[in-house]
């Protein structure tokens, strides 16, 4: 790591707490901010939201004298390294609302929200899902990965009279925090070290360590995910000695090779490698381990787009084809249709509409026939009608919603910010919930199974960015439930269709051409449900 990494691990955290707050929705339909500056900003009261300061950088003790191992791209120089923790205070913010003393009770939600956060996720490197994926490099730094420690976070014991000690020092009241530490944060040498001096040469007997596994090559260097390839070497092989091979994050042990002798070893390639193209393949023997070797995976996809959503939605592979090449697809083991762009620089697929569960799906992309490494795409429940019922005595709402992939172990529906727990469902076509209250009927509703929601019916047309512009021009909306297999957009009588929609909640179009100037009602149609109406002014 270079002197970047505590900005790095700082804008990480941030990242991920921002991806993933109030998912599933239980504060309602809200985006909370997250900020990472000092207490006394006044920046951070001015939304909800969750503030992380970093207020203590400390040498790790346990490292300060060991020698820096390098990491996955620069070689070690023989100088120790600074190995640091780093200390950050995580405070909740709420805005303050006219006629109501109780909004802590909002930054209590937020606090707690952010803290399972951090508890489900404690390594950086090892959170690879459809919000937040290490192997980004906007979401995590490249040299953060290439380390060879990883970015660990963990619950600060902390006391009063140090948080007191904090906020005192920035003249502010305090306000309920947390602490947390992150380590290892390891920040390499910037300068060679200096060769040590000859020393005078004398007889002497002295005992070394036995043979070192040593890689002479990997055949073949280059190739698809899942491949098979030989690593071949010498000392591989010590009676009495364990021999494993780490590939990338992955380890294998004995009894997960395909072939061990003395001077090779054959492994089979992961499918789904956690970072890459290039694979470090290092072999193991007992406590020693050899200079890694390389392996490339080819073709390699870095992402894909969407990361999550209904079936029946197009998915983009971002992906250079060459000309010539042929190209296909498979998603959870099935091969579809695909197509390619008109600078072939992304290949396109639509979701199969036949996957009955919900969770994270494989995608697959096969050039010439090889197959690149698998990414996931999770899928999520889709309701497409919802029943509200009420009656007055004894106080009861049922709401029915029918659609697809609702069964699971864990039910809920999520109505206006109420979430009513329904138990395991094994209906997938239909979930009933029942609550002792009369609910309005007109409340956003969606389900949560097993902690994936699906969209929001009524859907919903928050604004029109811009709100005027000429025919041709681009516009951006933002609502929710946009996510469907058929959509449209009316400005007015003027249907503008866009086909399948892959994003729930904004969707960029284009002012439809032979607008007379004037002001139109703009809405959304999503497999035949409307969001309501935003007035948009069309130019001349």
């Amino acid at each position: 790591m270079s002197y970047l990494a505590i900005g790095a691990v700082t804008k990480a955290l941030a990242e991920l707490l921002t991806k993933k707050l109030n998912h599933p929705a239980l504060m309602g339909g809200t985006t909370f901010r997250v900020t990472t500056l000092p207490p006394d900003d006044d920046r951070v009261t001015d939304d909800n939201g969750i503030n992380l300061f970093l207020y203590k950088v400390s040498e790790s003790p346990f490292t300060k004298n060991i020698d820096w191992h390098g990491d996955r791209v620069t070689p070690s120089n023989g100088k120790p390294p600074l190995s640091l923790t780093l200390s950050y205070m995580m405070t909740a913010y709420a805005k303050k609302t006219g006629g109501t003393s109780q909004d802590d009770i909002t930054t209590q939600q937020l606090l707690g929200n952010a803290m399972a956060i951090l508890h489900e996720n404690p390594v950086l490197n090892d959170v690879h899902d459809s919000e937040f994926d290490a192997d980004l490099d906007t979401q995590l730094a490249s040299e953060l990965r290439n380390s060879f420690h990883k970015i660990k976070v963990s619950l600060l014991p902390i006391s009063m009279e140090e948080f007191s000690k904090i906020w005192t020092g920035f003249s502010k009241a305090y306000r309920l925090s947390v602490a947390y530490e992150v380590s290892l944060v390891e920040i390499g040498p910037l300068a060679p070290a200096v060769p040590p001096s000859s020393v005078v040469q004398q007889m002497g007997v002295q005992l070394g360590p036995g043979p070192m596994p040593s890689i002479a090559a990997i055949e073949p260097a280059s190739g698809p995910a899942g491949a098979q390839i030989s690593i071949r070497g010498a000392d591989f092989q010590l009676a009495g000695i364990p021999t494993k091979v780490v590939i990338g994050d992955l380890e294998l042990a004995d009894s997960d090779l395909l072939l061990l002798s003395p001077n090779e070893i054959r492994v089979r390639i992961p499918e789904a490698p956690t970072r890459g193209p290039q694979l470090a393949i290092v072999v193991v023997v007992g406590s020693t381990a050899s200079a890694p070797a390389t392996y490339t995976i080819a073709p390699w996809i870095d992402s894909i787009v969407p990361l999550r959503g209904i079936t029946g939605i197009p998915l983009t592979i971002p992906f250079q084809v060459s000309t010539g090449s042929t190209v296909s697809v498979e998603i959870d083991g099935q091969a579809v249709t695909s197509t390619i762009d008109a600078l072939r620089t992304s290949v396109q697929a639509v979701v199969p509409q036949a996957i009955a569960s919900n969770g994270p799906k494989t995608i697959v992309l096969l050039l010439n026939g090889a197959r690149s490494n698998a990414r996931l795409f999770e899928v999520l429940p889709l309701i497409q009608t919802v029943n509200v019922a009420t009656q007055p005595t004894p106080a009861l709402t049922t709401i029915t919603l029918t659609g697809e992939r609702l069964n699971g172990q864990d039910a809920n529906v999520l109505a206006g910010g109420i979430l009513i727990k329904t138990g395991a469902n094994a209906n997938a076509a239909q979930l009933v919930a029942k609550v002792n209250r009369v609910l309005a009927p007109n409340l956003p509703v969606s389900a949560v199974i097993d902690g994936r929601e699906s969209n929001v019916i009524p859907p919903r047309l928050d604004s029109i960015d811009p709100a005027q512009g000429a025919p041709g021009d681009q516009v951006t909306l933002t609502g929710a439930g946009f996510s469907g297999r058929i959509v449209s957009v009316n400005f007015g009588a003027t249907a503008l269709a866009i086909g399948a929609q892959p994003f729930s909640s904004r969707m960029k179009i284009t002012v439809p051409s032979g607008l007379a100037a004037g002001a139109f009602l703009v809405k959304v149609t999503i497999d035949g449900r409307d969001t309501n109406a935003r007035s948009f002014q069309v130019t001349s």
